[in-house]
């Protein structure tokens, strides 16, 4: 490539340089010649080095030749073939300086040619490194500063940025040289601060290009490198990339550093000082910003007076703002930076004599902050600067004033005059571009008036980043971080802390806890070993120094006016400053700092303004603490307080009491986190933490309650959910993580809480006012303002204090247990809960917390305490049983004996002690063993008509006892509910420790706990208990102790205090007998749930221990329980019946009821049939369930007759034997069987579908003739089937299910119960079969052309039919009684109409279709039958009937109305199927139809109906006689021509059949009078279809004329005519003509004329025309003609 490109560029100057360039013509001309003598020219060849062009120095001759020519059109080639010999290192080394000179000769010709030149010099630099030194590299430089003054920009910024890749290339090899600096020699020696300095060729080389690209941007002029033309900004920028591509260079090389302090530096910080424009102060600052961040140690004095110089021009007078702005971006990017602002502050700061670097810059930020206090918005607190759309609504002042200063304007609106926008936003206050980065900029840019203090806001965000970086890592114990261990684990810190405890402590810690000394943040300052502690030390001089700074601009930030992420960075850095104040314990300033973060978070005029209601409000007013607990409380404490409260609508609808918002919020979280970082190390400032969240408790919970408090604003609002839902985890967090604190930090926090609850809150006065005094059994309340007392906040004071004591509490249960009260906190924790829950004139909210918080202790106490000795486990659980009863006494004490009296916040309590005792039961219920009737005593508490006052005493029930009567309505469902949880325990768990005279009591408390209506829930399960007493009960049952109870129980009314009599006599089975009482008593409850879960129950328990039972006792339990189930269900049934009002539902409802009764009966006497039916009694209790059922079946309904059929089916399953039961019996049930189908007449049938009940009478019926099959006489048949029938026709439809397909449950049920009936029984087999063709023929009852509207269609019930009916006919076949009976032609007629009905009726269903069904049934039964009939010596007229139905159902197989089919019926199989069952047919019919015996009239139906079917072609109105007629009238008669053809019939295949049918039949056989007869039969109807054909050609074929007969047409005259020609007929069926010859041709005789019609009309269709002669010349031999 690179050669044709020379050829071209030697053949071009070789051109056009024939006449004026003689010279350049014939030096072109050689060098062209030296090329094209290349053997080849490949780039391999040319590559340097290796080539021939590299070895020939004249080579580049015309080249260097046209660029001294200083013409254009010779350069251009000339360079671009300079630049691909250099690419291909073909140039002569020798020539290299030739070159340069050429280049730069042909810098001054056009564009392209500069941009061709500055493509060269890079690639020249690269590819010949080595011989590019000093001057030739100076040259290579000189030429692109030559090219940067053009006065093209593209030239010129090409020229720029090629000048500084070919310095940085030189600095590369710098690089290079330093990593090979032993094998290079040096060359020469330079100039350092101490001398001079040996260096190699590339250190040479920068030097010199470094010095002197100073010294022209210092006005001076260049000493090695002639460079021009470079301006100050281009100079600067060179000297920028090179510091930032290679200060390692200046750091290692002495040479160059000395460059930086005796040229660049000096320079610089005159710049700096001067008026210089705006393009080089930024070049300038960005190279002083480099020198700093690295190479302050390598110019420190230089370092210091440049930093001092930026300091002073923050001053507002010092500099320009755009100045000032440039220095605050350096000193923003030097915070960024921990360890260069360490050795700022340890090389200056801290140095005597040195100047304050960092002392003074974050003085200049406290003064910068307030310099204009309108342009940040400063106010007396922080707010959110106003938007656009509320710079020009006027009103939205207005609106965040109403909005409560939650969308985040708090304080009051700072307006300013001097600006269009207030306060700092990343709107406005930010440039897109810093300063410093604008080098495109000639002019300095338009700052925002703001833009300054968000730099401030940057460095304050930086300078906390950095000193956190260095701080907290080394906060974190060494073992924390090599491993995280679990906090149960022991480790080598406790062990001190361990033998401590062990010395005062009375319990046996089992093990470790996590109150580890490692938990305390280490102190980085005790760290002298570490090789970090030198920079914490001088972190710590930095922030005791710039503290008070810091603090100021913080402070000055927190009340002006930010948006929302200057904010939040604001707080980020307060909070890493305090936290790295208080990891170094430096306890000045971070309690400062937490002091700022405190007023930041609840500021004193919200605080006062929250708590100065404009309208006295009640003491227990509805707010925050309505769930007993202040919105930032962290668990579940309390329950719901009072629902007592005043109606807040009443209130004025707008209130302007500012409340906290989201920044306050944000605040208010900072300080929880510090809490979190600093928790141990903090002391006695946890004060300042505590006392925070308190007030901002106290203000969200008043301004909550406030209607005017509503935000419209829903972002806002989600603003400020999100804020507090954020404080809340904090706080948490901040509580969960004292668990790892010392126990002496531990009691300093609770000593901080207590001081809270005593002391009052310190508010500002606004005027004079009398403080209120301390009322009896309160604390002092807060202070009055205008002689109001602040109730409302005193008791949040005391909520607030509770359930943070609560929570710590709960939290550090392990230290609580395993250490003395007075070391672990337990003393001062329980002094305050135990007064407030009892004492009655505190609030609703603190007795409920307080009592909360003492039951949540109490039960977490006794699950600890579990995993103790036994004997310090019981005294702990028997201490906790104490409270329990002393809190319960100690509550009801105060109130009256009447228990209505109760108020809410009792009950509550109550409850609450209630759940204790649950838990208790939870934890320890295994191991009581006394004291049972007191807690039988407390679950009856709840309900009404039980005097309280026993709940005092424990002995309030003596053993045994049975209390007083009460009803089963609950005091209150909240107690219902916590009473009935260690009911719950009782009877799953603890049963075993119940003693045997407590059981009565416990099965009464489960009656009232299963009868009460106020949870259905605690209802059911409470069925289920039932079942765990009566499962331990009957363990201990013995067999003869139930039949001795049968005995004294038999007979008694009073049935009920008969067996609690027989408890008191310690009788386990009268107690189990009581509990089946019990529960079936609940049977009979309104709610359907709670009846049908007894009823299963006690089906359960009869069920699991039935086959325990003797007769005896079944008897018993069958009389005593089973049967006050029925009694009490028909009683309920019949009474919701005669109720109009009574709803559908309520029914249905007790329907289902019943059927759960009468399945769990039937199921009971299927498993224990044997020992029930044994029982003396068996007789009475049968007749009784009997009663019952006929009791159920007058009620008239669907659905109970289908339970009552169904429980007799599955009763009767049971009897394998008629023999083990009495006949008596047998005859009871048949008896309410024979009363007849269960149709529902009444209006209530529209309730329910009548199939399951007819189902299920049907299936009893199998069971039922199971049982009596040899004593069913014919009449019992008669009466069933007629009820069979019924029940099909009467049943009601599916809405979801149709029977096209498959049977109906009760068509399958009424085909099964035919096919169980014996057939060998005279007159059963035709009653059957009867039954049967009506339900063969039951889907055509209708409208034949349209199937039944109705669901049901009994398609499937037909196909059924027409399978048994074939079985039973064949099988039944040689009996007379089956056709004289007349059931035999009853099922060919139901056969033959389905048949008849081929396409007409269009719902089938699956195959085979009916009529296939029907055809295939009617071949199978008349194949036997027509024989079988011949045989037997029947009337006549039955015969003959046998064979009309027999013909027509011939004549439907071979008919078909296709009428009504779709297209794309499949026509073809249908009329196979057909034709194959024809075929079958007249083999049975034929010849046995010629009998004497079958009328000739059925005989010519069969013969008509093959005439009609054997039709292919539509006939012509009269070419076919009326019926009636004789058929050969008109038989010469030829119609009228027609010019259209009919199409040919679609059963081409059955017509033909029928046509040589006919032929066979006229056909001579062996002349026998059955022959004869069909013959005589079928001859006119085949003369007259002979006829039809011939008729029609004579009539059409003429107006065809050479038009082709049609096919259809002509395939039938032709077989016609051929099988006329070979057809010998019977002699007797054609009368014979006189006096012609051939009595097998007599056929053709009648159709002569119409053969010589047809021979003249076919004179031109030779085929036709032959077989007519053909047959033409037969009849001419008949006639005598030769």
């Amino acid at each position: 490539m690179t050669s044709q490109i020379l050829i071209t560029e030697l053949s071009n100057i070789v051109q056009e340089s024939k006449r004026k360039h003689s010279e350049l013509k014939n030096a072109a001309e050689k060098s062209l010649q030296d090329i094209k003598g290349l053997p080849t020219t490949s780039e391999v060849q040319l590559a340097a080095g290796t080539n021939y062009l590299s070895r020939r120095p004249y080579f580049i001759n015309p080249f260097l030749i046209a660029c001294s020519t200083q013409n254009a059109k010779f350069a251009s080639p000339a360079v671009v073939s300079l630049h691909r010999l250099a690419v291909s290192h073909a140039l002569p080394r020798e020539r290299l300086k030739s070159v340069l000179e050429a280049l730069r000769e042909s810098s001054g010709l056009g564009v392209d040619i500069q941009i061709k030149i500055l493509q060269v010099l890079p690639i020249l630099v690269q590819t010949y490194p080595t011989e590019l030194r000093r001057d030739l590299l100076y040259n290579v430089l000189q030429i692109c500063s030559i090219l940067q003054g053009s006065k093209a920009p593209a030239i010129s910024n090409t020229a720029a940025a090629t000048l500084q890749q070919l310095v940085i290339a030189v600095f590369d090899r710098v690089v290079e040289e330093d990593e090979r600096s032993l094998e290079l020699p040096t060359v020469g020696e330079v100039p350092d601060e101490d001398g001079t300095v040996q260096v190699r060729a590339g250190a040479y080389d920068a030097f010199h290009i470094f010095r002197d690209v100073c010294i022209l941007i210092e006005g001076g002029k260049a000493q090695a490198v002639r460079l021009s033309n470079i301006s100050q900004s281009s100079g600067l920028e060179l000297i920028e990339s090179i510091l930032t591509n290679h200060g390692d260079v200046f750091s290692s090389h002495p040479e160059q550093a000395n460059i930086l302090r005796s040229i660049l530096m000096p320079f610089i910080i005159r710049s700096i000082s001067e008026r210089s424009n705006f393009p080089v102060t930024v070049r300038i600052m960005r190279v002083l910003n480099i020198l700093i961040r690295h190479h302050l140690s390598t110019m420190p004095a230089e370092c210091e007076m440049a930093l001092g110089l930026l300091n002073h021009m923050l001053d507002p007078d010092a500099a320009t703002p755009w100045k000032r702005a440039l220095c605050m971006e350096i000193f923003r990017g030097i915070y960024t930076e921990p360890g260069l602002v360490l050795e700022i502050y340890h090389g200056f700061d801290e140095m005597e004599g040195k100047k304050s670097i960092l002392g003074d810059n974050l003085a200049a930020f406290v003064r910068l902050v307030i310099e204009k206090p309108a342009a940040i918005g400063l106010g007396q607190q922080s707010s959110a600067p106003a938007t656009n759309y509320q710079l020009r609504d006027p009103s939205a002042e207005q609106v965040a004033v109403e909005a409560g200063a939650t969308a985040g304007v708090i304080g009051g609106a700072v307006t300013s005059t001097s600006a269009q926008y207030t306060g700092l936003s990343s709107q406005w206050s930010t440039l897109r571009t810093p300063c410093i980065e604008q080098l495109d900029k000639l002019e300095p840019p338009s700052l925002p008036e703001t833009y300054v203090h968000s730099l401030v806001m940057g460095c304050i965000n930086s300078l906390s980043e950095s000193m956190a970086k260095i701080i907290l890592p080394l906060t974190v114990h060494s073992e924390v971080k090599t491993k995280k261990k679990s906090k149960s684990q022991p480790g080598a810190d406790d062990e001190d802390v361990e033998r401590s405890v062990s010395a005062h402590s009375t319990i046996t810690r089992p093990r470790s806890t996590s109150y580890r000394r490692r938990n305390v943040p280490v102190n980085p300052l005790e760290l002298e070993d570490h090789s970090m502690f030198g920079a914490v030390k001088i972190v710590s001089a930095i922030i005791m120094s710039g503290w008070p700074a810091v603090l100021a601009t913080c402070s000055t930030f927190l009340n002006a006016t930010l948006d929302a992420d200057y904010y939040r960075s604001l707080v980020r850095s307060i909070q890493k400053f305090t936290q790295v104040s208080g990891l170094l314990r430096l306890g000045t300033s971070r309690d400062a700092f937490l002091t700022t973060l405190s007023k930041s978070a609840v500021p004193p005029n919200i605080l006062t303004a929250n708590l100065m209601p404009s309208t006295p409000q009640p003491l227990e007013s509805p707010k925050l603490f309505s769930n007993a607990k202040g919105l930032l409380s962290v668990d579940s404490l309390v329950g719901q307080a009072s629902n007592i409260s005043s109606d807040r609508h009443r209130r004025s609808s707008i209130d302007l009491t500012p409340s906290l918002g989201a920044r306050n919020l944000l605040c208010l979280r900072a300080l929880l986190n510090l809490a979190i970082a600093l928790g141990p190390t903090l002391d006695k400032a946890w004060t300042i933490v505590l006392e925070t969240l308190q007030k901002a408790d106290i203000v969200l919970a008043v301004t909550a309650g406030k209607v005017g408090h509503k935000i419209d604003d829903t972002g806002s609002t989600q603003s400020i959910n999100s804020e507090i839902s954020a404080v809340k985890s904090a706080a948490i967090r901040m509580f969960e993580s004292t668990v790892d604190y010392p126990n002496d930090a531990f009691i300093r926090i609770l000593d901080s809480l207590s001081s809270l609850l005593h002391d009052k809150v310190s508010l500002p006065q606004r005027s004079n006012g009398s403080s209120t005094t301390t009322q009896q059994g309160q604390q002092k309340r807060m202070t009055s303002m205008s002689g109001i007392s602040l109730n409302t906040a005193h008791s949040q004071d005391r909520v607030f204090v509770l359930s943070k004591i609560g929570e710590l509490g709960s939290l550090n249960l392990d230290r609580l247990i395993y250490y003395e009260p007075s070391e672990s906190g337990w003393n001062v924790l329980f002094q305050e809960l135990t007064i407030a829950a009892a004492l009655p004139e505190a609030s609703n909210t603190s007795r409920l917390l307080s009592s909360d918080i003492i039951s949540k202790i109490v039960q977490e106490t006794a699950k600890a305490s579990m995993s103790l000795e036994e004997d310090q486990k019981n005294a702990v659980q028997k201490r906790l049983l104490s409270a329990i009863n002393s809190s319960i006494g100690s509550l009801y004490r105060s109130e009256s004996s009447v228990r209505k009296s109760l108020d809410e916040v009792t009950t509550e309590v109550h409850a609450t002690i209630l759940q204790a005792l649950k838990s208790i039961l939870e934890e320890c219920g295994e191991s009581i063993t006394a004291g049972w009737n007191s807690v039988f005593g407390a679950l009856l508490s709840v309900f009404e008509m039980y005097n309280q006052e026993n709940i005092e005493n424990d002995e309030g029930l003596t053993a045994g006892a049975v209390p007083q009567k009460r009803s089963s309505t609950v005091i209150s469902l909240k107690l219902c509910r916590s009473a009935f949880g260690s009911l719950q325990l009782v009877c799953s768990d603890f049963l075993q420790s119940i003693p045997d005279s407590c059981f009565s009591t416990l099965l009464e408390i489960l009656f009232h706990f299963s009868s009460q209506e106020n949870d259905l829930n605690i209802s059911l399960t409470t069925i289920t208990f039932f079942w765990n007493v009566s499962d331990f009960l009957h363990g201990r049952i013995e067999a003869v102790s139930i039949t001795e109870l049968s005995k004294v129980i038999d007979g008694k009314t009073d049935v009920l205090n008969d067996l609690i009599s027989v408890t008191r006599q310690g009788s386990i089975s009268a107690l189990w007998c009581l509990l089946l009482f019990r529960l079936a008593a609940v049977t009979a409850d309104p709610r359907a749930e709670v009846r049908n879960g007894a009823v299963q129950t006690i089906l359960r328990i009869f069920d699991n221990y039935g086959q325990q039972l003797s007769s005896e006792a079944w008897t018993l339990c069958i009389n005593l329980v089973v049967f006050k189930m029925v009694n009490a269900n028909i009683k309920e049934q019949d009474r919701i019946r005669k109720i109009d009002s009574t709803s559908t539902d309520n029914i249905k409802s007790w329907n289902e009821t019943t059927k759960v009764l009468f399945d769990g009966i039937s199921h009971l006497f299927a498993i224990y049939f044997e020992p029930i039916i044994r029982a003396p009694s068996f007789t009475n209790i049968w007749s009784n369930l009997m009663d019952a059922f006929k009791s159920y079946l007058d009620l008239q309904s669907n659905r109970i007759n289908a339970i009552v059929y169904a429980t007799m089916g599955n009763m009767l399953s049971r009897i394998e034997d008629p023999s083990h039961i009495a006949q008596d019996s047998l005859c009871q049930i048949t008896d309410i069987w024979m009363l007849g189908p269960p149709i529902v007449t009444a209006y209530k049938q529209a309730m329910s579908n009548n199939q399951e009940a007819l189902e299920t009478y049907m299936r009893t019926y199998k069971e039922i003739y199971r049982l009596n099959e040899n004593k069913t006489t014919l009449d019992d048949i008669s009466k069933v089937t007629g009820y069979m029938k019924e029940c099909v026709e009467k049943s009601d439809s599916h809405t979801y299910s149709s029977d096209v397909d498959h049977l109906t449950s009760l068509q399958a049920q009424v085909m099964e119960c035919l096919g169980i009936i014996r057939t060998d029984f005279s007159g059963v087999p035709g009653k059957i079969l009867m039954l049967l063709s009506d339900f063969i023929a039951v889907p055509y009852e209708n409208d034949v052309l349209e199937p039944s509207k109705k669901n049901r269609t009994f398609i499937s019930l037909s196909k059924a039919s027409m399978t048994m009916a074939q079985t039973i006919s064949i099988k039944h076949i040689n009996d007379s009684e089956l056709y004289t009976s007349g059931a035999f032609q009853t099922i060919l007629e139901s056969l033959k109409r389905a048949i008849n009905l081929k396409y007409k009726w269009r719902t089938e269903g699956k195959a085979p279709s009916p009529w296939q069904k029907a055809t295939s049934v009617s071949l199978a039964i008349l194949d036997p039958a027509l024989t079988t009939i011949q045989t037997l010596s029947l009337p006549d007229m039955i015969t003959r009937d046998i064979w009309t139905r027999t013909i027509e159902i011939s004549t439907g197989i071979i008919s078909a109305d296709l009428s009504p089919l779709p297209p794309t019926h499949p026509i073809s199989s249908d009329e196979s199927f057909d034709l194959t069952s024809f075929t079958a047919l007249r083999n049975l019919l034929i010849p046995s139809l010629g009998a004497a015996a079958i009328p000739d009239q059925t005989r010519r139906a069969y013969t008509s109906a093959l005439f009609t079917n054997s039709l292919i072609h539509r006939a012509m109105p009269g070419e076919i006689p009326p019926p009636g007629a004789s058929p050969l009238r008109d038989l010469y008669a030829v119609r009228l021509s027609r010019t259209s053809d009919p199409a040919p019939t679609s059963r081409t295949r059955m017509a033909y059949l029928c046509l040589s049918e006919l032929l066979s039949l006229v056909a001579a056989h062996d002349s026998s009078p059955a022959c004869v007869r069909l013959a005589q039969a079928a001859a006119p109807y085949f003369i007259l279809r002979a006829a039809l054909p011939i008729k029609a050609y004579i009539a059409d074929q003429p107006l065809r004329g050479r038009m082709p007969q049609p096919e259809s047409q002509r395939e039938e005259l032709l077989f016609v005519l051929r099988r006329l020609g070979e057809l010998e007929v019977e002699p007797l069926a054609i009368p014979e003509v006189e006096g012609v010859r051939g009595a097998g041709r007599k056929h053709l005789h009648r159709l002569f004329p119409l053969l010589g019609k047809a021979v003249t009309v076919a004179r031109r269709d030779e085929e036709v025309l032959g077989e007519l002669v053909k047959l033409v010349e037969v009849v001419g031999e008949g006639f005598g003609v030769e």
